[in-house]
């Protein structure tokens, strides 16, 4: 549990997972899968801040910066809850600029961290940096949707 290498390997997978409900969640506009979303986002976090407390928080931002965070499974456990309220009120376009809102978040999460830890942020690119993008795209085109 100490490795970063075993802590990056462990997200690597998860990621796809949440990513995978975070694109459905969104292109669906479905409050049940920002439901599994939510509930998901938080098991991670506590996954994530074990490894963090074992290891050390300036350990593991030095070697895989905040895409890999616990600080990044929060923000989409709220941003998850958020939608779920949202999309469950029928509110569908605050919902899409809600989406807008966090998903250019999580993208400059990915850029600061490409230029700090460098390869390392290549692992949350390719397991979850796609789902912001879907995110983003969708978002912006249902931004005004009824």
């Amino acid at each position: 549990m100490l490795s970063v290498t075993a802590y990056s390997t462990l997200m690597f997978i998860v990621n796809i997972v949440l990513g995978a409900v975070l694109a459905l969640g969104i292109i669906q506009q479905g409050k049940s899968t920002f439901g599994i979303a939510s509930v998901t986002a938080w098991i991670f976090f506590v996954i994530s801040l074990s490894f963090f407390i074992s290891g050390g928080f300036s350990h593991f931002f030095s070697q895989l910066g905040i895409s890999l965070s616990p600080i990044i499974y929060a923000l989409i456990g709220i941003f998850s809850i958020i939608e779920l309220k949202l999309l469950g009120n029928l509110q569908v376009r605050q919902g899409m600029r809600l989406a807008i809102l966090f998903s250019l978040i999580f993208i400059a999460f990915l850029i600061i961290d490409f230029f700090v830890v460098k390869n390392a942020t290549l692992i949350s690119l390719f397991s979850i940096g796609w789902a912001y993008i879907i995110t983003l795209i969708v978002g912006i085109k249902n931004r005004n949707i009824k």
